[in-house]
């Protein structure tokens, strides 16, 4: 019984790591910083986590998971409600949708794969929320945080090869 009872557990953790990763990073993200220049700058790391996820582990990462990060998203972010949740659901479409192009391509492409869906995610996020106030909103804030998503992106996809390829064994799934 205890086996079972552990294999069950082991299971269990490697069903929900890439969901519960993607949480930290998230979290990560919002970790008050002393700098004026970062006080309203947010990279959104939940982009970068949904993109490796879905790339490396689909069949651990899919709608479910996606309606996870969005509900979290509104609850740490300042942002219109709903609207990080339409950002992810958005990107999961994109790499459900070119996910066999960059099946076993090196990391460059990879990256520069990242680098157009988050812009094409950014910008659909911003065009929703200025149609909702009623302006566009400047770009400056969305340039900048498309700029730190990207720079983070070897980083997190390095952070996130490791934990997948330390705590996900294909056997017990």
């Amino acid at each position: 019984m205890s086996d079972d009872f552990e294999e069950n557990v082991v299971s269990l953790f490697q069903r929900l790591l890439p969901v519960l990763t993607s949480i930290i990073f998230m979290l990560l993200a919002y970790i008050p910083v002393n700098l004026s220049v970062f006080n309203n700058i947010r990279a959104d790391l939940g982009l970068a986590c949904i993109y490796f996820w879905m790339l490396h582990r689909p069949d651990l990462f899919g709608l479910g998971s996606i309606i996870v990060l969005g509900v979290v998203s509104a609850a740490i972010s300042s942002a219109l409600p709903g609207s990080g949740l339409l950002a992810y659901l958005v990107m999961y479409v994109c790499v459900y949708n070119t996910q066999k192009f960059f099946n076993a391509k090196p990391f460059v492409v990879v990256w520069y794969g990242f680098m157009a869906l988050c812009l094409v995610t950014l910008l659909v996020k911003w065009l929703v929320v200025s149609v909702f106030y009623g302006a566009f909103l400047p770009l400056s804030m969305l340039f900048f945080c498309y700029l730190i998503g990207v720079a983070m992106y070897p980083l997190i996809s390095v952070v996130l090869a490791f934990m997948q390829n330390k705590f996900i064994q294909d056997d017990g799934l």
